[in-house]
């Protein structure tokens, strides 16, 4: 495995007393849906048994709303409060979306080199079609109808990683969007499917509510339909945990691309909370992060993650890594929380679904010191 290199993080970020940030206007508050998707809901209500789809739905035309169809978007920076747009957003990777219709087929493309990048190709019944990487043999992929669970367009995202923060690695990261290439014909616009956006947001929000219970290997997976890409077999998705899933993070990785552990702290009070942890079982190219969300799930605070990319996370002597959450400014790799607050543990590119899950089962949460 590639040795992660490890600097001292910034000194003198805010601690305990950190300012907590109001949402933007785009962004939901308390649980009411945005303008965008009143404007483009309709009047079908949501149960548990379309949620998946209308969940979809409306990631497929909020991407729309923001650009050209068959075209991506790239985002040039790392996520912060101010320009988060969905639950459980992260700062790991430069992230470029698009909504692609496949009908007449359509192509994509990364280009070859050593970091960390990758496309994933999802339908609208929330399964993921492919994921391809910057490696040779694994770089392209055509796409068609009949790879899809349902409809014809797919919502496209590509994770770029970057070195670190500076504007060098930056405009690298920028490069490496640029050179994704994508081939395809005549295309049609993604047509809302006229959900009732009040009722999808009520469904999603008791569905979150099973967070806890949510198996991930079980919840993410390929369709069960046509010719599919090898990168992803397919597998048991189940409903319960495919709901889950949807409802708290939509556009999940599936388990033996990335894997996700929820940290729930014994204490969410606001009070100091610590946890320590082993590198997980990565391959060459894999990394990891923690991200933290207020109780809404979005992010409400300037210091709200930390991940192994350089310069962030500092390790302890033995190599292992100690997370503080409201500890103080002389706390190693301290991150501010808000009261109420929940985390992610990321972890890309895992050896194995079985090392993965077994090393995630024995991961401790955040606890009082």
């Amino acid at each position: 495995m590639k040795k992660l290199i490890i600097a001292s993080m910034i000194s003198g970020l805010m601690a305990h007393t950190a300012m907590a940030h109001d949402l933007g206007d785009h962004l939901p508050k308390k649980g009411e849906p945005t303008q965008v998707q009143l404007a483009h809901g309709g009047s079908t209500v949501v149960t548990e048994d379309n949620f998946i789809l209308a969940e979809s739905d409306k990631y497929f035309f909020e991407q729309q709303a923001q650009g050209s169809t068959n075209k991506f978007k790239h985002d040039r920076n790392l996520v912060s409060q101010e320009t988060q747009t969905v639950v459980r957003q992260n700062r790991d990777t430069l992230y470029s979306k698009g909504i692609f219709d496949t009908e007449g087929s359509v192509t994509f493309e990364l280009p070859i080199h050593d970091d960390y990048q990758s496309i994933q190709i999802i339908d609208e019944q929330h399964r993921t079609v492919a994921v391809l990487y910057s490696e040779q043999g694994k770089n392209k992929v055509t796409v068609t109808p009949d790879m899809l669970s349902s409809g014809q367009h797919v919502w496209v995202v590509v994770r770029t990683q970057i070195d670190s923060v500076s504007d060098k690695d930056l405009m690298q990261g920028h490069m490496k969007q640029d050179a994704i290439k994508v081939t395809t014909d005549e295309y049609t616009r993604y047509t809302p499917k006229g959900f009732d956006q009040k009722s999808r947001e009520k469904v999603r929000l008791q569905l979150e509510g099973h967070v806890a219970q949510l198996d991930f290997t079980k919840a993410m997976g390929a369709p069960t339909v046509g010719s599919n890409h090898d990168s992803v077999p397919e597998r048991n998705v189940e409903q319960f945990h495919a709901l889950g899933m949807t409802s708290m993070g939509f556009g999940g990785l599936p388990s033996e691309h990335a894997f996700y552990k929820v940290l729930l702290a014994d204490d969410r009070s606001g009070e100091c909370q610590t946890m320590t942890f082993d590198a997980p079982p990565l391959t060459e190219n894999g990394f990891f992060s923690i991200t933290t969300y207020g109780a809404d799930a979005y992010i409400h605070t300037d210091n709200f993650a930390l991940s192994s990319r350089e310069g962030e996370l500092k390790a302890n002597k033995d190599g292992s890594y100690t997370v503080n959450f409201n500890c103080g400014d002389n706390a190693i790799n301290n991150i501010d929380v808000e009261k109420g607050w929940t985390g992610i543990l990321r972890m890309y590119q895992p050896t194995s679904i079985n090392e993965i899950v077994s090393y995630a089962k024995d991961v401790e949460l955040p606890h009082g010191k």
